[in-house]
């Protein structure tokens, strides 16, 4: 006697990814109530041009909203160009202009943040494995006093699931590594992109910062990014 394995279809599949996405909100809603500042929503448009096989351009717009996405606490404003070194390894610079408030009662004050990437890629089977290696400084300024913000050492490590549907489920884990300092906060993902067609993608994600060095403890925030090849 043969045992008769449940066959899965393209559509199965997608239905699968369908309910993932729907996971994500519903975590997003359980973790509403934690955190200090409530629910945050990250919401932005990435566009990305080629130019050369091994060069692109990147041009990024965000709008960060905060204390149960009641008010917008961030704009901001990114270029970069990364570099593909070889199969397996790429490098990328960028610079970010922000204007922040502290809370809804503060004013904007500007910021300037540079940072550069160097990221490793590798499949095993139907899992990718990415690991991105990030060096960050910025500019602040904190209520009218102009001063520099720690630098850091950002460590990015992710793995996403490849189908042939148009969901890519992943997770992550950012490590926050002070320089001078200490491993002071993290930040895990969970998170599904939509491939709509060879152009246009979505991503949807979850993610909360944990604090390891003080009181903080802000809510879940949502990712909400709209990508474009150009």
């Amino acid at each position: 006697m043969r045992l008769k394995l449940p066959y899965f279809t393209t559509k199965t599949k997608n239905i699968r990814m369908k309910k993932l996405f729907f996971l994500i909100i519903l975590f997003c809603g359980i973790q509403s109530t934690q955190g200090q500042d409530g629910v945050g929503l990250r919401s932005g448009i990435n566009l990305q041009k080629k130019v050369t096989k091994k060069v692109t351009l990147n041009l990024n717009g965000q709008a960060r909203f905060n204390n149960d996405i009641s008010y917008l606490q961030t704009y901001l404003f990114e270029l970069g160009s990364e570099y593909k070194i070889s199969k397996s390894f790429d490098a990328a610079v960028y610079y970010r202009f922000v204007n922040r408030k502290k809370d809804e009662t503060k004013d904007f004050k500007q910021r300037h943040r540079f940072y550069a990437d160097l990221s490793y890629g590798k499949k095993f089977g139907s899992i990718k494995f990415e690991n991105r290696l990030r060096y960050q400084h910025q500019f602040k300024d904190n209520d009218g006093v102009t001063e520099f913000d720690a630098s850091y050492i950002r460590n990015k490590i992710e793995a996403s699931y490849s189908n042939k549907s148009k969901f890519t489920p992943y997770v992550s884990n950012d490590f926050f590594f002070q320089i001078g300092g200490t491993l002071d906060q993290l930040r895990p993902k969970i998170g599904v992109s939509y491939k709509i067609n060879k152009k246009n993608a979505v991503d949807a994600s979850v993610f909360k910062d944990i604090d390891l060095v003080g009181t903080e403890n802000p809510g879940p925030v949502l990712g909400l990014i709209y990508k474009l090849k150009l």
